[in-house]
């Protein structure tokens, strides 16, 4: 039984050694023509591109949106003044 043991052991190291001694073999060759890789480039260069007008825009955006907040809080600050200013509008327009 012992031998038997040993035995089953010995096969599965032999086995997980031959598996792990074959690796994953040569890289094969590469197939791709330089049509392709010029392709490639230029859709690097265009994507490089928008990203860099993305990145602008983003910019602006938060300028603008850093602006609004400003208004926002100075506006906050001065709620009777804003309801007159809405009463003023409502008598305006016949609402009341």
């Amino acid at each position: 039984m012992k031998l038997r043991g040993m035995g089953v052991a010995l096969f599965s190291l032999l086995l997980a050694a031959a598996l792990l001694s074959g690796g994953c073999g040569g890289a094969q060759p590469c197939t791709t023509s330089l049509v392709k890789l010029d392709e490639t480039r230029l859709d690097v260069e265009t994507y490089e591109q928008e990203a860099a007008e993305t990145a602008k825009d983003v910019a602006d955006l938060e300028k603008k949106l850093a602006q609004k907040k400003s208004e926002i809080e100075q506006v906050k600050e001065k709620p009777e003044e804003l309801r007159k200013k809405v009463n003023d509008l409502k008598k305006g327009s016949g609402r009341e």
